[in-house]
């Protein structure tokens, strides 16, 4: 466990709006809530006050029928992981650890942040990390391809099992009846998926012990970034330049448009996948962001995969559905 430097970037900077899905300007989600937040997010209003007594009161129920041994936040590097760790501390958890999942596919600058913003809140700071899997499966059998089936698999190499060993590592340590609860950013107006799919918490399949709850499920956009703004929450560059985390560019489901602008305002990271992607086609014939020939194996396939909230965007954008 790690304690992040003090160097911080804070506020919003300039940057395009973000909105729910890629295609912003045909879309606007749709409110649980009449917004009646001031408009320079100055005071909260109804909307917002809602949201944060509906969060408050699943945390409660959720710790009760649950009883965590540990409580765990999970960041991203995202607004939406922002505000989540922002309204745990708020309303008095008592936090174990805060996890950060590094997939190896994504801008350096985010895991900086994370590192010195996260890692100095105070909590116990952890990097799940997943090293080079992520080149080293390119280069051994290619990029993951594109749609549902290939953005869960990924998951499972870059998210799944780095987290999971992580938490055995840090909190459960060899121990049985290890029960922990994991908070993460997923919001039900992420996506029309979400919004109709998406529980506001599961046990994770593979670990039942791990509880995720969804602690800003009903939050808005607008509630979330008023939330942030009136916290004075410091949000990553990476996500004010991009509507995203930047964590993971595994090319599964981000619009080659993402990749294009990354790259040029991150010419590291642009470079470094630009010399992936000659490698793998070298090797296998097709780069990032494709189809690939051989679809994944679907007895390979992680069909949950909560720490991808920004995905849900993607695959909004492509006309399909990832699962929630």
């Amino acid at each position: 466990m790690t304690r992040g430097r003090q160097d911080i970037t804070a506020g919003y900077g300039t940057a395009k709006p973000c909105s729910t899905t890629a295609n912003s300007a045909a879309y606007r989600p749709p409110e649980l809530f009449t917004p009646d937040t001031d408009p320079q997010g100055q005071i909260i209003g109804p909307s917002l006050a809602r949201v944060m007594e509906l969060s408050a009161a699943r945390v409660s129920r959720v710790m009760a029928e649950f009883d965590p041994t540990y409580i765990v936040l999970l960041v991203s590097g995202g607004r939406d992981s922002a505000a989540t760790v922002a309204l745990a501390l708020e309303i008095g958890l008592k936090v174990d650890l805060i996890l950060h999942c590094r997939t190896g596919t994504g801008i350096r600058q985010t895991t900086e942040f994370v590192t010195d913003y996260y890692g100095a809140l105070g909590p116990d700071f952890y990097m799940a990390d997943a090293g080079d899997a992520y080149e080293r499966y390119v280069l051994r059998k290619g990029f993951f391809g594109i749609g549902r089936d290939a953005h869960n698999f990924s998951y499972r190499i870059l998210k799944a099992q780095p987290m999971r060993t992580a938490l055995s590592r840090t909190l459960r340590k060899g121990r049985r009846g290890v029960r922990i609860m994991m908070l993460n950013g997923a919001r039900a107006l992420e996506s029309d998926n979400r919004r109709l799919n998406l529980s506001e918490t599961r046990k994770d399949p593979a670990s039942p012990g791990n509880m995720y709850v969804n602690l800003i499920h009903d939050w808005s956009d607008a509630d979330r970034d008023n939330f942030l703004r009136l916290r004075g929450v410091p949000i990553n560059p990476v996500a004010v330049q991009l509507c995203r985390s930047g964590e993971c560019m595994c090319g599964t489901m981000q619009s080659l448009q993402t990749r294009n602008e990354a790259a040029a305002i991150y010419p590291e990271w642009g470079g470094w996948i630009n010399d992936l992607e000659r490698r793998a086609i070298a090797l296998h014939g097709w780069g990032w962001g494709v189809p690939m020939p051989k679809p994944a194996d679907p007895n390979q396939l992680l069909l949950f995969t909560p720490l991808c909230m920004g995905c849900a965007r993607d695959a909004a954008a492509r006309g399909e559905a990832i699962a929630a």
